[in-house]
Parts: C-alpha cells; structure tokens; sequence
C-alpha cells in the first residue's frame, strides 16, 4: 500500500510539473506570437551625388524586420530635407555633415548613423598660370554653396595657404546650380570654378584645356596631416526611432553600407538607377562615380573625422554647424 502511495503521489507531482510546464511553455508561444510593432518609415536623399551611394535601396527595398516597410524619395532641395526633418516627417535623411551637425544642436536631435561620403571638391581652370594657391591672387573665381561646404572649405584653405579671400581672390557665386556652371565652363563663357564630383569629371571629359588644378581633398590632407579628407555626406536617424528600435537602425545602415559598395563596384548598374530615379542624368553619373569617394564609415570610426572637419568650420562660421561641437549622443550606438 505504501508502494502504490508514493507511487501515485510521484505520478501526480509529474502531472503537475508537466502541466506547468506546458502552461509555461503555452505562455512562451503566446508571448512570440505577439507581432512585432508596425513600423512605416521614409528615407530620403536629394538630387545630385549625395544621393548615388544609397540607390541600391531605392531599387531593393532592404529586410528591415517583422512589420517593417520604407518608403525611399528624393527631394530636389537640402532646404526641403532641412523641412521635412526639422517636422519629424524623414526617419533616415541623407545630409551634408555640417548641416546634420547643425540640426543635432538646434534642432529634433537627429542622430548619425553614418558618413556616407568623404570630400570631392576642386578647382578647375584652363588658365594655365594657376598651378599652386598663390596663383589664386588676383584672380575671379566662380563657385557654388555660398554659406556652405564649398564656401567654408575654399575660404579656409585659401587662408591656410597665405591668401585674403577677402581682399586676394574675387569668388563669384552667381551661378548656384553646379551643372550650369559645368556648363559655362565648358563652353568657354568661365575660366575657374570650384565644383564637386561629378561636375569635375564632367568638365575634364568635355573640356580637355580644362584642368583640376587644386585638389581640396589632398590639400585638407596636407594641412592637417591626415590620412582622410573632410567627410561631406552622412545619413542621419529619427532620436525616437534609434532609441526604441535600434535593430532596425542596424539592418537600415547595414543595407546602405551595402548598397555603397555594390555601387562603387558596378557604376555601369548603378548610373541607370541614378537616373531613374531623378539623382542624376546616367550619363553625367556613370564615369564620375569612381571620383565620388562613396564611403560608409560608422559612428564610432565617424566621430573623429567629424570632430575634426567641425572644429574648423566652428572656428570659421560658428553658426554653420549650430554653435557648438555635437556631444557624444550625436553619433548613434551601432
């Protein structure tokens, strides 16, 4: 008798063990069928070369997860973007640095989740006596972005190298539009202007009297005794949306750091896509995008090359990167 007592007190302790587990285990199924939440986000870049490393994603829309869907446009302006992101309406924008630095410190806070484009500027010019930056002196030179990467940098290396921008060189900004100026170049009605890829490689291609002559990537090396030029694009990411859902932020960056690659790899594919969508004429694209220093570099390798190129342009325009260096919480935690 005592035999059968314990042997049905075991039975019914296993009984209880097994239906708790199964209650446990039914609770474990219910709680992974929970659907993740529902997630519509928008991505957007702007026309012109900001806008070649990220078209991969345009054409493929990337995995982002359970519930997750992107939406990818094009604006047609940096003063659209600045709208758009300043209302929270972009989760993932690409930017100019000094801009997304601006709108981090004034701003909705907007993280970096990346540099996605290291420096491409020059100045090309068919007079032959410009060959080194003491040649600039009493010279008229055209330029675009007045109060903006091309203003800041030439200003400052013209500084570094001895010259007055004030008083030594006539810069001319009257042409705003990069293409137009290639235009003007090539045709003769402009002899020197600062332009960025992949207007150099245009003018070059069409123009063989027309030369680069000061190549600001190397010069920005030279001075700072640096391995990097300047970094000139990024992509930056919602507060709200690299705080609750990072994993999303990873697979999004992830995915643009492959799209990068795969369009430095294939530009004779790419240029079509940039042309599709309303980046670029392909034919202006395709050979200039090996000269587009298309990189993506994360947040903890991007800091330094940030905090660098920052600190000269918040000793030269404090009000073009908001006022003040962003902090630590700027760079997103990859």
């Amino acid at each position: 008798m005592l035999i059968l007592l314990f042997s049905v007190q075991i039975a019914a302790a296993r009984g209880t063990g097994e239906m708790e587990e199964s209650a446990d285990s039914g609770e474990s199924a219910a709680e992974e069928k929970v659907p993740a939440e529902i997630l519509d986000l928008k991505a957007a870049a702007f026309k012109g070369p900001s806008g070649f490393g990220i078209i991969k994603l345009f054409e493929d829309t990337p995995d982002l997860g359970e519930n997750v869907s992107i939406e990818f446009q094009v604006l047609p302006t940096p003063q659209e973007m600045v709208a758009r992101v300043a209302g929270g309406e972009i989760d993932f924008a690409v930017f100019p640095s000094n801009m997304a630095a601006k709108l981090y410190s004034e701003g909705p806070g907007y993280k970096l989740g990346a540099i996605t484009g290291m420096g491409v500027l020059s100045l090309v010019s068919r007079d032959p006596s410009i060959v080194s930056w003491s040649d600039l002196k009493g010279k008229t030179v055209n330029s675009v972005g007045k109060g903006a990467t091309p203003d800041y940098l030439f200003t400052y290396l013209m500084q570094e190298n001895g010259l007055d921008p004030a008083k030594d060189v006539q810069v001319d900004f009257s042409i705003t539009n990069g293409a137009q100026l290639a235009q003007l170049i090539i045709g003769g009605k402009k002899d020197s202007a600062v332009l960025p890829e992949p207007f150099v490689t245009l003018v070059t291609k069409k123009a063989p009297d027309v030369k680069p002559v000061l190549d600001f990537q190397e010069a920005w090396k030279e001075l700072r005794g640096s391995e990097n030029s300047y970094p000139i694009t990024v992509v930056v990411v919602k507060p709200e949306l690299a705080e609750k859902r990072p994993e999303v932020v990873r697979a999004f960056l992830d995915a643009y750091a492959q799209s990068i690659n795969w369009v430095n790899s294939h530009p004779e594919e790419a240029a079509p896509l940039i042309e599709k969508y309303g980046i670029m004429p392909a034919a202006i694209a395709r050979p200039a995008i090996a000269n587009c220093n298309l990189k993506f570099i994360p947040p903890a390798e991007a800091r330094t090359i940030m905090e660098e190129y920052l600190r000269v342009l918040l000793e030269y325009n404090p009000a073009s990167v908001g006022g003040r260096l962003p902090d630590e919480q700027f760079y997103f935690s990859y």
